[in-house]
């Protein structure tokens, strides 16, 4: 009878497979979602601090720990920790007793990373009394480090005359550094700072401040092979939580965070709209770059570009928050009419203008970007290039189809330039004497010379000349030619000179000394001047040079070392000074609220870094009517001249207004930042610096009373007025 039924009923075929289709894709969606792990234990290390740490009761905390929290919190999963020293984290995530580490560099063959999840700075510390300052101090000492990782950084940047030791925690390591049987260690800036704070030892330490000897490490979750199918899952949930909670998360662990990951990424993130936001998270983004380039092929057959572009693109697509898929390309032809017929979204390279307009039929350009100065390349033997016109006779090779091949040209019509093809081909014609020198981009020129094949040469010299880089993004994608145009603005000069001293260090281009040219040239002047009897000359010289050595000697007695400040002596000298075009109108007493709690809780190194940063404000309200002073410790004055009363109150409040804005975290504040307290005083129509001095004293000691972060006039009718 069904049977029956069933032939009664007009049945569509092609309805009843979508329905066939629809339920079995209905039924894998279940199974995947049933397959997706809920709950997640991760390895963490309590000693890792400000990133994981125990709290007070024993129970995980910090930034990575907040970090993770956040992230299930948006996924709707939950989280477990598991404490171990951090070799053994290592360990105890390859071995499968977690499903992920909590963050750290993928430098391991059995680790799979996830997205970048954070970037950490990396530095050398040292006792505050050693004379080590620089990479050159450094060679042929002893450095510690807690992973091999670090050490390896060391002897990248530094070479093999220094020997690393390693060590299984802070403890040791700092320790070792006390005794002597080391001279300086590497680890995580932050994790560094804190132990010292936290053992009360931050001031007996200092940071090596050479950038050379900076580094910035990303940071991923990592896990075995085992686990390596969660990396999806942990993927995704990246991409739901919130930029703004993230860079949250960093004011809370981190004492200032200005340069910190997500604040950098959120100020970046800011300028974009909503609708490029949900672009930015939707779409991954494929670049293809300059032919001459080097993109290297990975194992897992993704492409990267290495050196010095490599990084600039490491910066921009990681302040977008976007994938970024190389597709290499040996010629501009190829980028233009691709083999697959797939254009990529982005390309990016310097490009002469016929290329250029060739291109322009599927692309749209933003303005050129200046990547840095162009350089001689010629046999490492060769001195005394100081520029393009030193070797003006010279065969110089220079690479075609490129910005600057006909500018250039056009510029030095006199110069022999031999046009090349490609990097390789210019160096090589250098190598066998067919040219006798190249004139490369300093990108290109790190990129190549690394090589062992190319050890007889060197950069030589650097030239007045740029090298500028052309962006293009598809025109069929308008959203991102804007998203691409806000994200350049990360690439800042800082940024920039960063990344070139990362690079530069693989070579000699480091601006320095050649004291071996340096003793040649001054014996022969020597010589010239005794054969040719100029001893009149060098008496006038050396009298000048006292001149000007008197004169950076009365300026260094008079200037504060750490805020670059005028001294205590200076200040001293101006209230005695008569001078007839300048009178002494009024004086501010300036001291910082609770500075001595803050130098307990953070350090003196970051105490005088805040004075560092208040020092650079208070320079900046100085003019022909005010100087500014430090008179000790964290109290500082700025002189007035000419000065209204009405104008000294308003100085004052703008003063103690701006130092709010700067905003540096004080957590043994009741403001929770920095504040100021300010005490004003005018004089009569005699100035009489000694009460002058006197009042405004009076004046700082009221509005401290008063509760601090307030300006005080003094009034010597009636009590000092608070504002």
């Amino acid at each position: 009878m069904f049977r029956k039924a069933i032939r009664g009923v007009n049945v569509d075929a092609s309805m009843i497979k979508k329905y066939m289709i629809f339920i079995c894709l209905l039924l894998l969606s279940t199974q995947i979602t049933a397959a997706e792990k809920t709950h997640f234990t991760i390895a963490i290390d309590p000693e890792y601090i400000p990133f994981t740490q125990k709290d007070i009761e024993g129970n995980p905390t910090g930034l990575l720990v907040d970090f993770w929290n956040h992230w299930a919190k948006q996924n709707h999963y939950t989280v477990e920790y598991k404490f171990y020293k951090w070799e053994e984290t290592l360990e105890a995530t390859k071995k499968g007793e977690v499903d992920f580490h909590s963050g750290t560099t993928k430098d391991r063959d059995w680790m799979y990373a996830s997205d970048k999840i954070y970037e950490i700075a990396t530095s050398l510390f040292t006792l505050r009394n050693s004379k080590i300052s620089n990479i050159r101090s450094l060679q042929h000492k002893r450095v510690g480090a807690i992973d091999a990782y670090y050490g390896q950084l060391v002897k990248d940047a530094i070479g093999n005359s220094i020997d690393v030791i390693t060590y299984d925690d802070y403890p040791p390591l700092v320790e070792a550094l006390k005794r002597g049987e080391i001279d300086a260690l590497i680890d995580d800036v932050e994790s560094v700072v804190y132990y010292f704070i936290k053992t009360g030892q931050m001031n007996r330490f200092k940071q090596i401040k050479d950038k050379r000897l900076h580094f910035y490490n990303d940071v991923y979750a990592i896990c075995n092979a085992e686990n390596k199918p969660l990396l999806k899952q942990i993927n995704a949930g990246l991409k739901k939580m919130s930029l703004k909670k993230l860079a949250q998360i960093e004011k809370i662990w981190l004492p200032t965070v200005e340069n910190a990951f997500y604040t950098k990424k959120l100020q970046v993130h800011s300028q974009y709209t909503s609708e490029e936001e949900k672009w930015l998270q939707k779409n991954s983004i494929s670049l293809t770059g300059d032919p001459q380039w080097l993109p290297t092929l990975l194992g897992n057959g993704v492409y990267h570009y290495r050196g010095i572009m490599g990084d600039y693109l490491r910066v921009i697509t990681s302040n977008m928050g976007s994938k970024l898929k190389i597709h290499p390309a040996n010629s501009w032809e190829k980028i233009l009419h691709p083999a697959n017929g797939r254009y990529s979204d982005v390309i990016f390279g310097s490009m002469d203008k016929e290329t250029k307009n060739r291109l322009s039929q599927k692309y749209d350009f933003l303005e050129a970007q200046d990547f840095g100065p162009m350089v001689i390349v010629m046999n490492k033997k060769v001195r005394f290039i100081t520029d393009l016109y030193d070797i003006r006779t010279k065969k110089i090779g220079i690479l075609s189809s490129q910005e600057y091949t006909d500018r250039i040209c056009s510029k030095y019509v006199s110069y022999d330039f031999v046009k090349m093809k490609t990097v390789p081909a210019l160096l090589d014609a250098i190598k066998n004497g067919k040219i006798d020198a190249g004139l490369l981009s300093l990108s290109k020129a790190i990129d190549f010379l690394v090589k062992k094949k190319y050890e007889a040469l060197d950069i030589v010299g650097k030239t007045d000349e740029s090298i500028y880089v052309d962006t293009g993004i598809l025109k069929e994608k308008p959203i991102l030619k804007d998203i691409i145009r806000k994200s350049l603005i990360s690439l800042n000069t800082d940024t920039k000179e960063e990344i070139l001293s990362k690079w530069t260090r693989h070579l000699n281009y480091i601006e320095k000394v050649d004291y071996k040219l340096t003793y040649s040239v001054a014996s022969l002047l020597g010589l010239l001047l005794l054969s040719t009897g100029y001893y009149a000359y060098a008496i006038r010289r050396k009298h000048e040079a006292v001149q000007r050595m008197n004169v950076k000697i009365e300026h260094l007695l008079k200037t504060d070392d750490l805020t670059g400040l005028y001294n205590k002596r200076a200040f001293t000298q101006a209230f005695e000074r008569i001078d007839n075009e300048k009178k002494i109108s009024g004086l501010l007493f300036i001291d910082v609220d609770y500075f001595k709690k803050y130098n307990d809780f953070y350090g003196h190194m970051q105490g005088d870094d805040a004075l560092e940063k208040i020092g650079e404000q208070l320079n900046s309200y100085t003019s022909w009517h005010r100087e500014a002073y430090r008179i000790g410790g964290e109290e500082f004055g700025i002189v007035l001249y000419d000065c209204s009363e009405g104008d000294a109150l308003r100085l004052a409040e703008k003063v103690r207004a701006d130092m709010e804005a700067l905003d540096i975290v004080h957590a043994q504040s009741p403001y929770g930042h920095i504040t100021l307290s300010v005490g004003i005083a005018m004089s009569e129509e005699v100035c009489d610096t000694k009460s002058l001095y006197i009042n405004a004293d009076e004046a700082l000691y009221k509005a401290k009373m008063a509760g601090r972060n307030t300006v005080v006039l003094y009034d010597s009718k009636e009590k000092p007025e608070m504002t």
